[in-house]
């Protein structure tokens, strides 16, 4: 195949010492640069872990890196991958090309020289067919081994769609096969979910290393499925000698090894670019030496190509047009650090009730997607807090059952995973008692909660949906507002500045 590179180009502190010689690496040897969870970033944006939060990567500083790495080390022996979910985040996705809303990224992978990708859950959010749009849009092979059509087990979940591929680089053969999240049945629509069998990943992993293992000279598994799962995955299925995922966001700065598996992931939002120098011998990586790069703009190693380039450009003028629109003012960042509740979830959650006049709001945590910064705002600035379609909706719900979710976000709060709902109009005090979680008091409106009492909870269309995974509820009279959730959130950034609200809502009492 197409696409090499060296991992000292990368170097983040000077610019890419060429090879002793053009496209010199010995045989055996090849490089692997990967990405993962783009979500329709193009462009820089901030990276929080660094002083300042300054602007980072994007596909300019991608396509720079990537032509370095193959310049150093020649076209042949550099593979480029991706770790899916490349849909859904920045306003990008409210444009078509392809036939799929969100189509544009398919392009920019494609100028960067992308070898293949893996269907990630969020290529699911504007449903079956745009997903199969993209699908078979896509220039470079679509992978996922265990998402399959309902109709027909043997046939892949969405036309075109494959289970594995395989990649050339210096020669060597390198089998690589698709997993996507086995949670996808609460990430993506009952409409959606349908026409899809998800299937367990161990089982498909080992059927599909018994595939390519005696055709390949290394077996590459790329991933959507979330760090925990990838180190999982290495300890219940040998013979896998690299996973490459995605889904969790997670920044490996140095490859982990489980057994005999190494383990990578860069990241998310097209801000780090992940590099592996692999040795192979005798069908087994001999030795890897590979790290994650912060693609900062002071270190690009040379300029992106005309085409990318001219890629972001062209989408920048598109959305400044319609995005960069100024709204409003936030006194104040609001971020979503926290274990137990986050500020602008509790913005959320008191903008859900306050627009609707519900006793109590709710929002997943995992759909707020950026932090919403100080200062002025732009309809682009909400759009990233809020890029997903979900409709405001108002149901009922009895003080008994708005307890019951209580009880069941804090054992999720001891089990040290994120609180999936954040809340407003609701203070909620607990303790531990007896090895457990108990609730102390919740009150609603300042009253403590009436069980028999019938109260009004307003959230967005996907918690409604969702309820099982996050209410652990059926909502009673569910309607809509036929309103999204950035519709509202506009229209209140305009009344008025945007003031974190300071109040907690979630407090533990007693001793910790």
């Amino acid at each position: 195949m197409r696409r090499a590179g060296l991992l000292l180009a990368l170097c983040a502190c000077r610019p890419p010492e060429p090879a002793a010689e053009r496209g010199s690496l010995e045989p055996g040897r090849f490089l692997l640069a990967h990405t993962n969870d783009l979500h329709t970033h193009f462009r820089a944006n901030p990276a929080a872990w660094l002083p300042g939060a300054p602007d980072i990567g994007g596909f300019d500083a991608i396509d720079a890196h990537l032509g370095a790495l193959r310049g150093s080390a020649g076209e042949d022996a550099v593979l480029y991958i991706d770790g899916g979910d490349v849909l859904t985040g920045t306003p990008l996705m409210e444009y078509e090309a392809h036939g799929a809303w969100g189509g544009a990224m398919l392009d920019f992978l494609a100028a960067a020289g992308a070898d293949t990708w893996v269907l990630g859950n969020h290529e699911l959010d504007r449903g079956w067919e745009n997903a199969a749009a993209l699908v078979a849009a896509s220039p470079m092979p679509v992978l996922s081994a265990n998402v399959r059509s309902a109709d027909d087990a043997q046939a892949p979940g969405f036309p075109g769609m494959k289970r594995h591929v395989v990649l050339e680089a210096n020669g060597l053969r390198i089998g690589v096969f698709g997993l996507t999240t086995p949670g996808l049945g609460r990430l993506a629509s009952a409409e959606t979910m349908a026409r899809l069998d998800v299937w367990p990943l161990a089982p498909v992993a080992a059927a599909e290393v018994a595939l390519l293992e005696p055709e390949v000279d290394l077996v590459v598994a790329l991933t959507h499925t979330g760090v925990e799962a990838d180190r999982a995955l290495a300890e219940q299925v040998p013979g896998i000698d690299l996973i490459v995922g995605g889904h969790s966001h997670t920044a490996i700065r140095e490859p982990e090894r489980v057994g005999e598996t190494w383990i990578v992931q860069a990241g998310s939002y097209a801000r780090q670019l992940g590099v592996l120098d692999i040795r192979v011998q005798d069908g087994r990586i001999a030795s890897l030496d590979g790290s994650l790069h912060d693609l900062l703009p002071d270190t690009l190693p040379g300029p992106p190509s005309e085409q990318t380039r001219a890629l972001v450009d062209r989408w920048s003028e598109t959305l400044d047009a319609r995005f960069a629109t100024p709204v409003g003012h936030s006194e104040a960042l609001l971020d979503r650090k926290g274990q137990a509740e986050t500020v602008l979830g509790r913005w959320a959650g008191d903008l859900m009730r306050t627009a609707t006049g519900a006793d109590v709001g709710i929002y997943n945590r995992g759909g707020l997607r950026a932090d919403l910064p100080a200062g002025p705002l732009t309809v682009g600035d909400l759009y990233e807090v809020f890029p997903f379609r979900n409709e405001v909706v108002v149901f009922e719900a009895t003080g008994a059952e708005l307890v019951q979710m209580a009880v069941r976000a804090l054992h999720l709060l001891e089990k040290k995973q994120y609180q999936p709902l954040e809340l407003g109009g609701v203070t909620l005090t607990w303790q531990r008692r007896m090895g457990a979680p108990e609730v102390v008091e919740l009150r609603v409106g300042g009253e403590i909660v009436e069980p028999g009492r019938t109260y009004t909870v307003a959230t967005n269309s996907y918690v409604a949906e969702q309820w099982e995974h996050h209410l652990t509820f059926e909502p009673r009279e569910l309607r809509s507002t036929g309103k999204v959730v950035l519709e509202v959130a506009e229209a209140a950034v305009r009344a008025g500045p945007v003031v974190p609200p300071p109040d907690p809502r979630i407090v533990r009492v007693g001793a910790r």
